[in-house]
């Protein structure tokens, strides 16, 4: 039985996916790779970084004045709340370390204090960036931009995500039988675990490439979003249907006209305000017109649909904020949920186990294919040299 000639379109759709494919695989891969795993940076730190957890201790955490009182005991060179460098106080729930953050003038060192929130004992000092640190910068560099300088290697990473979105669709093109029959079906859908190596490596291309189709597609997409304005546009016009972008809500600044603080520890009040919440976040004035900020539940990285306010540093009046993104649309909702869907924090360890297993899979497919194309152009070769 003679095999059905191949239409012109799905030659040049396999031609694209085998060279597209080529030529962006080593980026792919590293991108891949490098997000599977740091989409667990949380994680990783929680357990290898000293002084993450502590024991729940009958009644409240420590106020934020507080922890410093505490803290000043033992370390002289923090700076005073009012005078700048001093940046921010995290409570983290009642099982964790709350963590606070200050720069030293007169070195220009970057300190985090991860503290007891009952006591004020301090749990682990990381001055700048430990070890744990620069492996998570190092893996987010080859991901954003293959280690190469910006803006260039946000260009080049940037490129090939979108050489990968292509081959993933051709892929697709290239997956789906011209008949469907109960062969086709197995081969499409089922990995033939008892057959040789190379029909593994076949079936670990096809089947793995296909069920995580969306789910590297909506990383794909959501990723190249970062890199140009162009994309990020037509992706804003696409989910929302056209609407206009939403103006980021903007922090304020403080009336410089005032001079009399109204609270002696403006901390406390905000702190007081919303304790009812066990996640939180304060942020500092780093000079006379900033505000204090604060941020409930806040997820790592920076989180675009977190709840938060900034008050005037004198005053303590609101002066912006987000509360809900109930005036949105479904459409607005999604593009400012793009980093969180991006990084798998949208649904918390679930999405971030989706997402490094996509990941995994992802970084597979060039090296599953370039077997898949080495086989088939010089293996059979080999064989007759043997003989």
């Amino acid at each position: 039985m003679t095999k059905s000639k191949k239409s012109l379109f799905r030659k040049i759709s396999n031609w694209l996916h085998l060279w597209l494919g080529l030529l962006s695989g080593i980026v792919v891969f590293v991108v891949c790779f490098t997000a599977a795993i740091w989409v667990f940076r949380d994680e990783v730190e929680l357990f290898f970084t000293p002084g993450q957890s502590v024991k729940v201790e009958q009644g409240e955490v420590l106020k934020p004045s507080e922890l410093l009182v505490q803290v000043k005991s033992t370390l002289q060179d923090i700076p005073a709340v009012t005078d700048g460098g001093f940046y921010s106080i995290a409570y983290r729930g009642p099982e964790k370390s709350s963590v606070i953050s200050y720069m030293t003038p007169q070195d220009e060192n970057y300190h985090e204090l991860f503290v007891n929130p009952y006591t004020g004992a301090i749990l682990y000092h990381r001055v700048n960036e430990d070890t744990v640190t620069i492996f998570h910068d190092f893996l987010r560099a080859g991901h954003r931009f293959f280690w190469f300088p910006r803006p260039f290697g946000s260009y080049f990473v940037g490129a090939s995500c979108i050489i990968f979105l292509i081959t993933l669709i051709t892929g697709l093109i290239w997956w789906y039988p011209s008949k469907w029959n109960k062969s086709t079906r197995n081969k499409s859908f089922k990995i033939k675990w008892n057959a040789n190596w190379k029909r593994i490596n076949i079936d670990l291309h096809n089947v793995l490439g296909f069920y995580t189709l969306i789910f590297t597609v909506i990383l794909t997409v959501t990723g190249v979003v970062f890199t140009f304005s162009w994309f990020d546009s037509g992706y804003h016009w696409l989910v929302t249907g056209g609407k206009p972008r939403m103006e980021h809500p903007t922090k304020g600044s403080s009336d410089t006209t005032i001079t009399t603080s109204v609270y002696k520890h403006a901390d406390d009040e905000i702190w007081a305000r919303y304790k009812q919440h066990l996640k939180m976040r304060i942020t500092y004035p780093q000079n006379k017109e900033d505000v204090y900020a604060i941020y409930i539940d806040p997820t790592s990285g920076h989180n675009d649909i977190t709840t938060w306010f900034s008050f005037d540093q004198k005053t303590l009046k609101q002066v912006g904020g987000m509360a809900n993104l109930d005036h949105y649309s479904f459409g607005q909702k999604v593009y400012k949920a793009n980093f969180d869907i991006h990084v798998g924090t949208i649904g918390g360890l679930t999405t971030k186990i989706i997402a490094s297993i996509a990941s995994l899979v992802g970084a597979s497919l060039p090296v599953t294919g370039f077997i898949i194309w080495y086989n088939r152009k010089w293996g059979k070769k080999g064989k007759k040299k043997q003989k």
